[in-house]
C-alpha cells in the first residue's frame, strides 16, 4: 500500500444555502379589494446517496448527488453553484500500483482538492492540474466559471463552478428548463466526488474540507417585461444576481 493511502481527510458538507427571487401570486380576494402576498421562491437541495461527514483518502469516490427540488407553488428556472477547495500540494501518480510514491511535480501546485464524477463514473481527465469537472446530462456549465476565491493574502483557496438546468443532453444547450412545483431535476449534477492523489507529507492529513453547494432559484415568468420573460441561462442569471 503507497504512502498515499495513509492519508485521511474529514470531508464535510457545508450548510446548505438556499437563495430564491421573489414571486408574488394572488392570495384572495372579495367584491371590492384583491389582496396579494408575496413570497421567497422556495426550493431546495437533496442528495439520496450522501452518508454525513465521511473521512475519505486519496483517489477515493463518494457518493454525492445534489438535485434540486421545488417545493414552492411557483414553476421556477434554477441553477446550482458548488465550491470547492483549492490547495497547493504535490500530487502522485495516479495510474499503476508500481508509480505509487512517485511525485508528478518537484514542487507544489495549486489544485482542487476534488473532482466531480458523472452517471459513467469514468476517471477524470488525463491532466490532474486542470479545472475542469464531469457533470451529467441536463445541466450548463455557465460562461465565466470556475471563478476563484482568494484570501488575505491573494492566494486561491476555492473554485466556484455555477450551472443551470435545462434538462437537455446537449452540453451546449442554455435554453433553460422549467422546474414545475414539486418536481425535482431530472439528473443530479454529478454521482460522485473524488479526492485527488495528494502526497500523505503534506497539510492535508486529519485536515477538514468543506464543498459548498448553493441552489438559486426565479420565478419563469415576466422576467424581460411585463408580458415577456428569458429562458437563454445568461439572461435568467442576469436577473437573478442583479
Amino acid at each position: 500500500m503507497g504512502k498515499t493511502r495513509a492519508c485521511l481527510l474529514a470531508l464535510s458538507l457545508a450548510s446548505l444555502t438556499v437563495i430564491a427571487g421573489l414571486a408574488a401570486y394572488f392570495t384572495g380576494s372579495d367584491a371590492v379589494t384583491n389582496t396579494f402576498g408575496s413570497t421567497t421562491l422556495q426550493i431546495r437541495v437533496v442528495e439520496p446517496s450522501w452518508k454525513q461527514d465521511p473521512t475519505i483518502v486519496p483517489e477515493q469516490r463518494i457518493d454525492k448527488d445534489p438535485y434540486i427540488v421545488n417545493t414552492d407553488k411557483t414553476p421556477a428556472y434554477v441553477f446550482m453553484q458548488v465550491t470547492v477547495p483549492v490547495q497547493e500540494i504535490l500530487l502522485e501518480q495516479n495510474s499503476s500500483d508500481a508509480q505509487k510514491g512517485t511525485a508528478l511535480t518537484a514542487a507544489p501546485q495549486t489544485v482542487p482538492l476534488f473532482r466531480f464524477l458523472d452517471s459513467d463514473a469514468q476517471a477524470p481527465a488525463d491532466d490532474p492540474f486542470s479545472r475542469e469537472q464531469q457533470i451529467n446530462a441536463g445541466w450548463y456549465p455557465m460562461p465565466g466559471y470556475p471563478t476563484e476565491n482568494r484570501n488575505s493574502e491573494n492566494e486561491t483557496v476555492s473554485l466556484t463552478y455555477l450551472y443551470a438546468w435545462t434538462g437537455s443532453d446537449n452540453p451546449s444547450d442554455d435554453t433553460m428548463a422549467v422546474l414545475y412545483p414539486d418536481q425535482t431535476t431530472g439528473t443530479p449534477l454529478f454521482d460522485q466526488v473524488m479526492l485527488c492523489n495528494a502526497r500523505e507529507d503534506g497539510t492535508l492529513p486529519g485536515s477538514t474540507q468543506h464543498i459548498r453547494i448553493e441552489v438559486f432559484g426565479i420565478q419563469t415568468d415576466y422576467l424581460k417585461s411585463p408580458t415577456e420573460s428569458e429562458s437563454s441561462a445568461a439572461d435568467v442569471w442576469q436577473h437573478l444576481s442583479a
